[in-house]
């Protein structure tokens, strides 16, 4: 059995000053640069008659939208967070495939070490992600109403209010209503425990797995990962679309829940 290093960090290249280059951060820039190259040939071969890989861009945005629109609502306040959700899913489908490009994993520096790996095996990456998601759901809130957003997770009005009205009772469920709130506060941090990891552990554990395989012996090099790798295939486009969908419904419910509702007799007339 061949000599197998599975290692959570991943291996350092290089240093710029006090910073440490890892081989997960080189590919991150270089599925970035990729990225913004696909970008600029999609923009340039727009027509109106499409070709293969505006309909195939078409067909992603259709379907990111679709879905968009049916959590949100509405079309136009889809609209308002699809670039930023659509970038992110876009960003892990070429992530989660990038070392399916021929021979990119071959390439080897130094002592043995991979120039480029999968960017979201790496917990750095999922997690930097989650908290973009993340915040920029509470920020989106926040903007909504303030006052609002805040007393989703710090209930002290029904305290102040019982106080004043001298009831216990009212004092009693306002604190536990100052308890629930703080455990929503918990739950938004599982939030971002729970969606990077998920993530990071599909990927890492995938790339685990047919390392593993390959690495028993000579014979189980060629044809024994190949349903694994089909696996790996299908996982990464659903990971992406589970990462995105998780975002779709953050940044809808906390908007929902501090939009004024409108009333039905208004609505109708």
């Amino acid at each position: 059995m061949a000599n197998l290093d599975v290692s959570l960090a991943p291996p350092v290249i290089g240093k710029i000053g006090p910073l440490a280059i890892t081989n997960a951060m080189v590919s991150t820039l270089t599925v970035s640069a990729l990225l913004i190259i696909f970008a600029i040939i999609v923009r340039r071969r727009l027509n109106v008659v499409p070709g293969r890989l505006q309909v195939l861009v078409e067909m992603l945005v259709g379907f990111i939208m679709g879905k968009m629109t049916m959590i949100f609502g509405n079309e136009e306040k889809a609209r308002k967070y699809f670039p930023l959700l659509f970038t992110i899913f876009i960003f892990l489908i070429f992530s989660n495939y990038f070392t399916l490009i021929p021979f990119i994993e071959s390439i080897i520096i130094g002592e043995d070490i991979h120039l480029f790996t999968t960017p979201t095996s790496h917990y750095s990456l999922t997690i930097t992600l989650a908290l973009v998601m993340i915040g920029t759901s509470h920020i989106m809130a926040f903007m909504v109403s303030p006052l609002r957003h805040i007393g989703n997770f710090i209930k002290l009005e029904p305290l102040l209010k019982g106080i004043k009205n001298r009831s216990g009772q009212e004092i009693g469920m306002a604190f536990i209503d100052i308890f629930l709130g703080f455990m929503d506060i918990v739950g938004e941090i599982a939030k971002l425990i729970s969606v990077s990891t998920r993530l990071f552990g599909n990927m890492f554990a995938g790339g685990v797995i047919i390392g593993v395989i390959s690495a028993i012996s000579f014979y189980t090099q060629f044809l024994a990962p190949l349903p694994f790798i089909t696996l790996g295939l299908l996982t990464g486009f659903v990971q992406a679309f589970v990462f995105t969908m998780l975002g779709m419904i953050f940044i809808s419910s906390l908007t929902n829940a501090v939009e004024p509702q409108k009333n039905p007799e208004t609505a109708t007339t």
